[in-house]
């Protein structure tokens, strides 16, 4: 086993192999479903955990950060080796974000990381001596039902960006400032831009809604479900361009591309939203754009739009023009 903690923790992701970026996180959920009934047991959050495999880079790069994070709390209280973790360490760490203020929604976000982390020990391989008490669960579940009774809630609404245009044109590091672009453009969430290979694009053709030139990328999007998306021409010939320089043009951090994002806000006086926000932008233009050339019903048009952003429900709609 590596020397320190936060090394070994690296180690435990590694040696889970439970990374599985390619993978259907659909057909993940379903096969963990059918597992669980043909045992008679329900779905929870904490045995879907279990048995699926993280399939985003996304998710994974939160997921180790939380746990890097772990791994200097732990440090920092004396443990030495992975093999040493128990519950109620993990429900000691989520106390202490708790007492320093953490939104519940933080917290959920913390103790799915430590649930997945959880989930990566008992993958890890039997040469590593990872013995069966070093497991996190309990003591997840634990806090879980004191911080959801008592956690402060935030104001989750999410706003659009006054100057969108600008901002992304704020953002200094290439990859991230295309990345930007391609939610601003086209409403891509940033796991799905993460995910973009030179074999999605499909080439040019015309929106069948707004009738200009556009792009067509295969998206594999939120939950496993794909879907083509209609990108500006001259931003997927960006996009063209940064692929075929280098195929991982794309695979950047998340946190990263947050805090350029972040700067670029500071930089213009602009108020933070997150990269969800450019999402809210690009709904909102599609919108009046798709109304304005009169080719669907505004049925049609909530439908649409809905699609494009890899919702399946119209009435979510309402969500973007807060």
């Amino acid at each position: 086993m590596a020397r320190n903690l936060v090394s070994q923790m690296k180690s435990v992701w590694s040696a889970s192999q439970i990374l599985a970026v390619g993978a259907s996180r659909f057909e993940e959920k379903r096969e963990a479903r059918a597992q669980l009934a043909d045992h008679g047991k329900g779905a929870t959050s904490a045995r879907m955990a279990e048995r699926t495999r993280i399939t985003s880079y996304r998710a994974y790069d939160l997921y180790k950060g939380v746990s890097i994070d772990f791994a200097r709390f732990l440090a920092a209280s004396g443990v030495k080796q992975v093999a040493d973790i128990r519950p109620a360490h993990a429900e000691a760490f989520l106390r202490t974000k708790m007492t320093l203020g953490a939104s519940c929604n933080t917290l959920r976000t913390v103790a799915a990381a430590l649930g997945k982390l959880d989930a990566a020990l008992a993958r890890c391989p039997k040469k590593m001596h990872i013995p069966a008490e070093a497991r996190l669960k309990d003591g997840i579940e634990v806090a879980r039902r004191d911080f959801n009774a008592t956690a402060p809630r935030l104001d989750t609404t999410r706003r659009a960006y006054a100057g969108p245009a600008r901002l992304v044109e704020t953002v200094k590091l290439s990859a991230h400032r295309l990345a930007a672009e391609l939610q601003f453009k086209a409403g891509f969430r940033i796991s799905e831009v993460q995910g973009i290979t030179r074999a999605d694009l499909l080439g040019v053709v015309r929106d069948p809604v707004t009738g200009a030139l556009a792009g067509r990328v295969h998206v594999n999007g939120k939950g496993g479900f794909e879907r083509v998306q209609f990108v500006p021409l001259a931003t997927y010939h960006a996009l063209q361009e940064a692929l075929a320089k280098d195929a991982n043009a794309l695979r950047f951090g998340y946190g990263s591309y947050l805090r350029s994002l972040r700067s670029a806000c500071h930089e213009m006086g602009e108020a933070y939203s997150g990269s969800h926000g450019l999402r809210h932008n690009y709904i909102q233009a599609f919108v009046l754009s798709a109304a304005e050339t009169g080719n669907l019903s505004m049925r049609g048009i909530q439908r649409e739009a809905m699609e494009r952003v890899g919702h399946h429900r119209e009435s979510e709609l309402a969500t973007y023009f807060r």
